[in-house]
């Protein structure tokens, strides 16, 4: 009953009833999400109609809420209509100069200092991405900016709420946590996407407005999907710490 797991990862009983459990309550979360999924992206499109015309981003009529049928399931999503700015020349020479300072004091930083010197890059690499795009690419460019950020952070919101669920199922429940904190582990992750993800697409929207179509790239690539990512990593480690150590 007892399975030796390579790189001294820890070694736990599984049972049939804790198969068992775990089909149990993935059911029961998608059976949950069923309802209330849609409830949550109604909610969204309210929040985002209020926050329009206070963030100066147009109408509230420019926040609208469709259907979609991915996979032949019909699901309501939100579209956004927002104005994004085309840079001068002046924004384009100062975005250069920063993407490139970025770079340059990459390399001039101690080796030690390892995770932020990738970052730096990054940064700097995304800038001249999109500094070079908007130059040789400009129909690229400047296609649906609201589409790239926002309704791309809306869509991926919504695929999180039916997504995390499983993600649990394969990497939390298969640990020996009571089912109460398995459950608190689900409930905190879906809360933290139900409410962050209208916040987080009206900051990007509004961030865009206020500068112009040379942030999309670094905005889209590093503030989209990665904040999701490093928060629910954060509750994942949480209720991780909280498993029992194996009994030998």
């Amino acid at each position: 009953r007892m399975t030796r797991q390579h790189r001294g990862l820890r070694s736990y009983i599984w049972t049939r009833q804790h198969a068992l459990q775990l089909v149990l309550l993935l059911a029961a979360w998608w059976i949950a999400l069923w309802w209330i999924a849609p409830a949550v992206v109604d909610w969204w499109a309210e929040v985002l109609g209020w926050a329009w015309p206070h963030l100066g981003l147009g109408p509230s009529d420019a926040v609208m809420l469709t259907k979609a049928d991915p996979f032949g399931i019909p699901v309501h999503v939100i579209r956004t209509r927002f104005f994004v700015p085309v840079p001068n020349l002046w924004q384009w020479w100062f975005g250069a100069l920063v993407s490139v300072g970025l770079l340059a004091v990459s390399w001039l930083l101690s080796r030690e200092r390892l995770p932020l010197i990738y970052g730096l890059r990054i940064m700097g690499f995304l800038g001249l991405v999109s500094l070079l795009s908007y130059e040789y690419l400009s129909s690229l460019a400047v296609s649906d900016v609201n589409r790239l950020l926002t309704d791309n952070m809306l869509d991926i919101g919504l695929a999180l709420l039916w997504l995390l669920p499983l993600v649990h199922a394969l990497v939390l429940y298969i640990f020996p946590l009571p089912v109460l904190l398995k459950v608190m582990a689900t409930t905190a992750g879906l809360l933290f996407v139900a409410i962050s993800i209208p916040l987080q697409a009206a900051s990007l929207a509004w961030l865009a407005s206020e500068c112009s179509l040379l942030v999309a790239v670094p905005l889209y690539m590093l503030f989209t999907f990665l904040p999701q990512i490093v928060g629910q990593l954060g509750i994942y480690g949480l209720f991780m710490s909280l498993a029992p150590a194996p009994q030998y």
